[in-house]
């Protein structure tokens, strides 16, 4: 399931995709030069030791099972380590109402110039996504044009107070049966009010509505628990490899 739905997002793209034993995902193409793949095992091993001195940007999951490609992938220093966890929601009809505290409010962001006007602005979103995440190794610009630039199949969504500040923020993508959370957020000051578990709740709850019928995720240790709670199941421990244009 989680690799079905990996490749769903990437065919999205219309860019060119692998999909082997062990690796899967988008190539580079004329227009984007970066990749993202997924590795499940070793026998991704030969495959991706010719791909990678072709790559200057990307992003690469490898499970942990795939100890070879993870020592590949270690040796190479501009390449940057994340600890993540594949999780699985296997019915999203099981998904709980948000449940926002009542002093918020959700509302749509307006990503896309054919968004609703009366959304939220996309800069407002993402300047409270990185005051919440400062070590996210992105700055504002560049997060925006990272999000504008995703499949029109993703909307995100904010949860906004009575004076129409930005407190937390999740988005979902739906493809066919199967959708993805992104993009969830909480400011520190509103964190450990069960803010982050709603807004998850919302996006998946969108996603369902939008014809989704399961959900896959990679999750943060500080996400871990909330997906948890909502019914996701671990599908491997793994290491999500990124490389920028500039490293």
């Amino acid at each position: 399931m989680y690799v079905g739905a990996f490749l769903a997002r990437r065919t999205a793209t219309r860019r060119p995709v692998v999909s082997q034993l062990g690796l899967y995902g988008a190539l580079p193409s004329a227009d984007q030069s970066d990749l993202r793949l997924l590795v499940t095992d070793d026998r991704a091993y030969d495959q991706l030791a010719v791909l990678l001195p072709t790559v200057q940007a990307g992003l690469i999951t490898i499970f942990d099972a795939a100890h070879r490609c993870i020592a590949l992938l270690g040796d190479l220093p501009n390449w940057q380590p994340q600890a993540t966890t594949a999780m699985i929601h296997r019915d999203l009809r099981t998904m709980p109402s948000h449940g926002l505290r009542g002093e918020l409010t959700l509302r749509p962001v307006r990503r896309l110039s054919e968004d609703a006007t009366d959304g939220v602005p996309l800069e407002d979103a993402v300047a409270m996504a990185v005051l919440a995440d400062p070590m996210t190794g992105e700055g504002p610009e560049e997060l925006a044009i990272h999000l504008r630039s995703l499949p029109s199949a993703f909307r995100l969504y904010a949860a906004v107070d009575g004076d129409g500040a930005v407190r937390a923020t999740a988005g979902c993508g739906v493809f066919a049966a199967d959708a993805t959370v992104i993009f969830v957020n909480t400011h520190p000051c509103w964190r450990l009010r069960g803010i982050g578990r709603a807004m998850t709740a919302a996006a998946l709850r969108a996603a369902q509505d939008a014809g989704a019928r399961c959900a896959c995720l990679d999750a943060s240790a500080a996400g871990l628990p909330i997906y948890r709670q909502l019914g996701f199941e671990t599908v491997a421990r793994a290491i999500r490899y990124f490389r920028g244009e500039s490293k």
